[in-house]
């Protein structure tokens, strides 16, 4: 009875190994904008919230 061999991980090529540094840079910097815009809406909806009596501190 033979086993089948499990695939060696290290032969295996990660997608973002082929992505060049200028393609990451883009794609953090939109993540780092898309980050700050929703933690600034999130402050501002929630001071609003508070100044509305929404929500109590």
């Amino acid at each position: 009875m033979t086993t089948d061999k499990a695939t060696n991980s290290n032969n295996a090529v990660s997608t973002s190994q082929h992505e060049s540094k200028d393609e990451l840079n883009k794609k953090t910097s939109v993540q780092f904008g898309i980050s700050v815009t929703v933690g600034v809406l999130t402050i501002i909806l929630v001071a609003a919230s508070a100044y509305f009596g929404i929500i109590r501190f």
